[in-house]
């Protein structure tokens, strides 16, 4: 087995497993820690709000440490920091206690959540480096899924507390073995070839595909329009993405009802990790221009089908459906075309502002959904932000990786 198989097990164990189980499974907690404690929701949800601040902040720097440290052990440091402070809460008391969680939260997910599992796979994958970040991606939504509702039946069964601390030791006697032993950075430190390197028809493609010093510095790119668009596309995606959060809502005020709208939860995220195989596929064999646009125009489709379904469930549901493969771009699309645009020899330094991006979006979109929908009482002028901005999407994509080829032969 090439060892860039085993760089995919331990996105697994740091990436998916971490997000999926501990990072995603947040909303489980409110209700019962409002209940027990007499917070407000804005108390109990605030450190929710100050992690991707934080991580934001962060993401410059680690970008630039995981180029010149080892990411084995970053990696690794930061997701049992992250767990013991995860298992600490299992203890708090005081709202105090739940932001310095928060701070915490952000510093260690600014290390394992958004840069090293495509820069790992880049580093390692010659070919089939959609299908593996599919794999990783389309994981990470399916630990969720079994998460949520067994994280729920042990609250429960014994609380909490306890549900917070078991939790914690299962996912860190499992991630961090994962991520220690099997996390290199290259295949060149191993004296290895990237994984399909062999394949390569033609000896140009060969020294393409070994090559992790061709492309971009990160101080040319970030003189760059693509570099912006790129991270408005981000920016995008993200905003759309974080609109899922606001659909059982939608549902329940209209003539879908409650039960449709959480139903709408869980098939949005099948759709995602349908579609991240589907993407990873495109990407591999079609290209990332066609995978980005495949992705926004599903995007855009969903939408506009559950915004006109009225009280049609059914339609409502194949729009959830199409939706989630829009949905599921943000982990594609991005990293892809940041690595199709500026090449792998900064690549980590470049993608880390661009997710400085994701995270500054994704902590305004709660509260601009929020506002817009006290100012309005509907969700109208939030769909139509969400469709133009996936019509949007669907344009720029092709134009930043345009740019991209453009300034890889000047370069």
């Amino acid at each position: 087995m090439h060892y860039a198989w085993k760089i995919l097990i331990s996105c697994l164990g740091f990436y998916a497993l971490v997000i999926g189980v501990l990072c995603n499974t947040a909303g489980i907690f409110l209700t019962p820690v409002m209940n027990e404690l007499g917070w407000s929701r804005t108390d109990a949800s605030m450190y929710l709000t100050i992690f991707p601040l934080v991580a934001a902040v962060m993401q410059p720097v680690v970008g630039k440490m995981l180029q010149k440290y080892s990411p084995r052990m970053l990696l690794t440091v930061s997701v049992v920091v992250f767990g013991l402070a995860y298992i600490a809460t299992g203890w708090a008391q005081a709202v105090w206690q739940w932001n310095v969680f928060g701070v915490i939260y952000g510093i260690t997910a600014a290390f394992y959540m958004y840069i090293p599992t495509p820069w790992l796979i880049n580093n390692w994958f010659s070919k089939k480096a959609g299908f593996a970040l599919g794999i990783a991606s389309a994981a990470l939504s399916l630990f969720a899924a079994f998460a949520s509702p067994i994280g729920q039946a042990m609250i429960t069964s014994v609380g909490w507390r306890e549900t917070r601390i078991i939790l914690g030791i299962v996912v860190l006697i499992i991630a961090v073995p994962l991520t220690w032993f099997f996390v290199r950075k290259s295949p060149s430190e191993m004296g290895l070839k990237p994984y399909g390197y062999e394949e390569n028809s033609t000896a140009s493609d060969q020294a393409a595909a070994s090559s992790e010093s061709s492309g971009l510095s990160v101080k040319k790119a970030v003189k760059t329009p693509a570099f912006y668009l790129l991270i408005l596309l981000a920016g995008i995606y993200c905003l759309n993405a974080s609109f899922f959060q606001q659909i059982p809502s939608f549902a329940a005020i209209g003539k879908l009802g409650a039960a449709a709208g959480a139903m709408a939860v869980s098939i949005i995220m099948v759709g995602g990790i349908i579609g991240k195989f589907i993407l990873g596929w495109l990407n591999d064999a079609l290209g990332t221009r066609v995978m980005s646009l495949f992705s926004a125009i599903c995007g855009a489709i969903g939408m506009a089908l559950a915004y006109f379904a009225g009280s049609n469930v059914l339609m409502f549901y194949v729009g959830m459906v199409i939706f989630g493969f829009g949905y599921s771009g943000l982990s594609l699309v991005c990293p892809m075309i940041t690595k199709g645009t500026f090449g792998p020899k900064d690549y980590s330094q470049i993608y880390s502002y661009v997710t400085t991006g994701i995270f500054l979006f994704s902590a305004a979109a709660p509260l601009l959904y929020a506002r817009i929908f006290d100012a309005t009482k509907s969700f109208n002028i939030s769909f139509y932000i969400v469709i133009i901005g996936y019509i949007v999407a669907a344009f720029l994509a092709p134009i930043i990786m345009g740019m991209g080829k453009r300034l890889q032969r000047n370069s």
